[in-house]
């Protein structure tokens, strides 16, 4: 907490940070309970744009949209970057990797247990549960739609660029919805699968970079190293 926070902390007895934190957490609740409402107006549209070039499109962004690709792109590029003694974009790295692997952990604990259909499932919309009809569900692949684990881990990798203020990072963080996209193209989401993944996943990419940016800085207060910002390549 910075001291304008605790001097307002100290006078109202609530530090004001917290309450746009609050705002945004009940903001992004609002947009996951809204895109429900939207899951067949999406899949609709969706529907109405299959063609061969999109199939192939959609195909290897499911391909490489997946937890084990984006990691192990990163751990190789950290490793390059670590060689070339680029130690901030090493923590760059760490940090996207850290969110992902958190994200996909969070979210496929979370699916085994909601027991929605995916589309391509035969089965009534819903939440099942981890049992239907006296079975078990909840490690049936077919009843692991909410929420989508391929956009929650692309979203929280990619997404780590945004709070790290690198240029034209936009543009690298279009990755975790593009492959968002791919998965309600490919009728394995609904729309509300996606929207909630990708807040989990943004989530997930805020904290991660927060902290490995906090440990590095106490790492270095520790070896009475004053920290500079990092300066990553444009």
């Amino acid at each position: 907490m910075n001291s304008a926070c605790q001097d307002a902390a100290d006078s109202k007895g609530q530090c004001p940070c917290k309450i746009p934190r609050l705002l945004l957490a009940f903001s992004l609740m609002a947009l996951c309970l809204a895109s429900f409402l939207a899951d067949d107006a999406v899949a609709a549209f969706f529907a109405g744009l299959r063609s061969p070039s999109l199939n192939t499109l959609a195909g290897t962004l499911n391909c490489i949209g997946d937890w084990p690709a984006h990691t192990l792109f990163g751990l190789l590029a950290a490793g390059v970057a670590w060689r070339l003694r680029r130690k901030d974009v090493t923590r760059l790295f760490l940090a996207m990797i850290l969110a992902s692997s958190l994200a996909g952990v969070t979210v496929n604990v979370v699916r085994c247990t909601t027991g929605r259909p995916r589309p391509l499932t035969k089965a009534q919309d819903g939440f099942y549960g981890m049992r239907k009809d006296g079975k078990w569900i909840g490690f049936e692949n077919r009843y692991q739609s909410f929420p989508s684990a391929h956009t929650a881990t692309a979203v929280a990798f990619s997404g780590v660029v945004l709070f790290a203020g690198i240029r034209g990072g936009w543009l690298i963080a279009l990755f975790g919805p593009l492959v968002g996209c791919a998965r309600i193209y490919s009728r394995a989401h609904h729309f509300s699968d996606v929207v909630t993944a990708t807040c989990i996943g943004l989530l997930f990419s805020w904290w991660a970079w927060r902290f490995v940016q906090r440990r590095w800085r106490k790492d270095q207060a520790a070896c009475g190293i004053t920290a500079s910002p990092p300066s990553y390549p444009p």
